[in-house]
């Protein structure tokens, strides 16, 4: 009967090609949905969505507000088998070992020292017999061929997509869609959707006929790792980061003027952005925090706009609430509880409008070894970078020292965007400085390697490629 209405409903769409897109990231959803990238594809296919986040509920919101017809697959994904997880934590660790990834090498510096024991030896005994290639191909192929099988799936079928595109490719969940769905002969497409995920995620168990990255880096990236499964002629391409248009938008100064008043932002007030990272990166955070309060209480004539990290806890800085010149700024729609909370998270419709307005609206933004290093110097803002741990210092393996060595961090590192610190004396000195050269730093050519478009120009770049792949 269901696949009787669904075969119905396509011989009314006409001649429109039927897409699927999976959405398991939060971030992912903002990249896809919140960009305009969605309303690009809907107006030339028939999108359906298969999302960890995105309800009923949550999809009449996204149609009424962007303007969309995007359709909802109402299915539960698959649980993957202990075994499995297991063996693909075992080819992370290869792949790290193999490439020599310093990101993963400093994550392991965490865990319990008889964990770092067996993996250290365990990787120095397959090195020692030069396995370690072998193996990460062996074990890629096995978890490919046995998540290409389930039964759950097979409702997907009588859809008849012609294409899968999967938002965030190294999530298992869609590497599990993705097998089952190139195993019954549709096309599939990745949109790595962050800068870190090359070098800190693992390993993509899915093959895709196009990859699309953000820039050049993660291109060379991934065809330095992938090479070494020998997939048949990857197609990876460069398409600058679709969330990032907004900012290249033209706005008004009365719509600036309009935040200002909105956050209660007094006239010649100076503007200090502080972009948090998650809690369990950098615990310490409050401490920063009090410290460039307390420089704009001395200072004057300063407001200080804390944007809190989705993965922040709701009621982290309560503290701060009644202090003048504060405004605290929390994600909303986030789930109460819950381990994975953040990753069910629905960004509210207004995401990137808010982000964008209190971007263009700061005179400086204070961020820890986050993305917010791009988006503000994208913005033509000036960014300090927090490189102390607060009142006590800690090992390098917990200090925010540390997140400033991944690896996709050293090359943005070398282009000394920002201004590092490493003391509270130090960042008094780089607030003062930066607060009083009061003139945008707009000079976009630096960071184009990274961002690849310094225009509006990512959305529509990204559209056309998957009108190539699906052609």
């Amino acid at each position: 009967m269901e696949a009787g209405r669904i075969a119905y409903r396509n011989a009314q769409q006409g001649t429109k090609k039927h897409i699927l897109i999976l959405i398991t990231n939060s971030f992912a959803c903002i990249n896809i949905i919140h960009s305009g990238l969605a309303k690009k594809l809907t107006s030339e296919y028939d999108v359906h969505l298969l999302s960890t986040m995105i309800r009923s509920e949550q999809l009449l919101q996204v149609n009424s507000h962007f303007d969309l017809d995007l359709k909802l697959i109402d299915l539960d994904l698959p649980r993957e088998p202990t075994w499995i997880t297991y063996l693909r934590r075992f080819e992370k660790i290869l792949f790290a070992e193999h490439f020599d990834i310093v990101t993963q090498q400093i994550k392991y510096q965490r865990k319990a020292k008889w964990t770092q024991f067996w993996v250290k030896n365990l990787l120095w005994l397959i090195s020692h017999k030069n396995a370690a290639k072998i193996m990460l191909k062996a074990i890629r192929r096995l978890i490919i061929f046995l998540t290409s099988f389930s039964i759950k799936l097979k409702t997907l079928l009588p859809y008849h997509f012609e294409g899968v595109i999967s938002s965030s490719p190294l999530d298992p969940r869609e590497n599990r869609i993705v097998n089952f769905c190139r195993r019954n002969r549709m096309k599939s497409l990745a949109i790595i959707i962050s800068w870190d995920n090359m070098t800190s995620k693992g390993v993509i168990n899915a093959d895709h006929d196009y990859t699309l990255v953000w820039n050049d880096f993660m291109k060379n990236e991934f065809l330095q790792f992938y090479s070494i499964f020998n997939i048949a002629g990857p197609k990876v391409i460069a398409t600058g980061i679709p969330r990032f248009d907004c900012y290249f938008q033209d706005r008004a100064e009365y719509q600036n003027a309009e935040t200002r008043k909105g956050l209660d932002i007094l006239p010649g007030n100076r503007v200090i952005l502080i972009a948090t990272s998650a809690l369990r990166h950098f615990p310490n955070q409050l401490e920063i925090i009090l410290d460039v309060l307390h420089f704009a209480e001395v200072e004057g004539n300063v407001h200080v706009i804390i944007r809190c990290h989705p993965a922040d806890p709701f009621n982290a800085y309560n503290q701060l609430t009644k202090k003048k010149s504060v405004t605290i700024w929390h994600p909303k729609n986030l789930p109460r509880a819950g381990k994975d909370q953040f990753y069910t998270w629905f960004p509210e419709l207004n995401f990137l409008d808010s982000l964008s307005e209190t971007l263009r609206i700061c005179d400086v933004c204070i961020q820890f070894a986050s993305t917010m290093k791009l988006d503000a110097a994208a913005c033509g803002k000036r960014v300090i970078s927090i490189a102390y741990d607060g009142n006590v210092p800690l090992p390098h393996h917990k200090s925010v020292e540390r997140l400033y060595d991944y690896n996709h961090q050293i090359p943005l590192n070398a282009l000394q965007l920002d201004e590092l610190v490493k003391s509270k004396e130090q960042l008094f000195k780089a607030l003062k400085n930066n607060l009083n050269h009061r003139d945008a730093n707009s000079e976009l050519s630096s960071i184009k390697p990274f961002i690849h478009f310094t225009e509006a120009k990512s959305v529509d770049y990204t559209a056309n490629v998957i009108a190539e792949w699906l052609d």
